[in-house]
């Protein structure tokens, strides 16, 4: 069971690092899409038993938002590596045409996808972060209800609130999905570290949202 939240992190910290390629060496950023799709697929195996029986049981609302999300996450992941490829200046450069690599509509679905494919990971987390977070604090051995707890949660939900906001502008998150020709954004701007925290951030308040719709309205 550790193993497959280990996994979880894995694929988390492989997207953060590509999503900041432009901090990293340029071919590095080939290297990291191989490397999620590879711990995608194992991520796959390991919940097979969801993917093979999701149309099994009731349907509730939940259900079907949750599906929506899971497969339009996979629908996106497969859009995203295969403009990767048709881009690839490195390891898939001597099976594409410079004709191909030049495409303008790969190169906006490659850009534009991965803050799509951010929103849609962050709503997938929120769905999942009551067990998450509780497999966190049995971890950490934390004591859930204290005061101490209770006021740091609060602190952590309106700085997320915050940074994500201002991460969102920074980043230009609603241009890019909407294609727009965008080369740089003042959130490049930044050390790789605040980079990091503002982008985290703005996925963290699709969890937060998702989290409190599941809770009011799901369950």
């Amino acid at each position: 069971m550790m193993g497959r939240y280990f996994l979880d992190a894995a694929l988390l910290i492989i997207f953060l690092l590509a999503m900041s390629f432009h901090f990293l060496p340029r071919n590095f950023h080939e290297f990291l899409g191989i490397a999620m799709l590879a711990a995608a697929i194992c991520h796959l195996i390991l919940n097979r038993r969801w993917l093979f029986n999701f149309y099994r049981g009731k349907w509730s609302l939940r259900k079907i938002f949750l599906t929506l999300i899971n497969f339009s996450m996979l629908a996106t992941f497969a859009i995203i590596f295969f403009t990767g490829v048709c881009m690839s200046n490195y390891i898939f450069s001597d099976f594409i045409s410079s004709e191909v690599r030049r495409n303008l509509t790969l190169h906006q679905l490659h850009v534009s996808l991965p803050y799509i494919f951010m929103i849609l990971l962050g709503l997938h987390i929120g769905l999942h972060w009551r067990e998450l977070w509780n497999k966190f604090l049995n971890f950490m051995k934390w004591k859930k209800n204290s005061l101490r707890y209770k006021i740091g949660c609060r602190i952590s939900l309106a700085a997320i609130i915050f940074l994500g906001i201002y991460g969102a502008i920074l980043n230009r998150v609603g241009d890019r999905i909407l294609m727009e020709n965008i080369f740089a954004t003042p959130a490049t701007e930044l050390s790789w570290t605040n980079f990091l925290i503002l982008f985290l951030s703005a996925m963290g308040i699709y969890s937060i949202a998702i989290y409190f719709i599941d809770k009011k309205f799901f369950r």
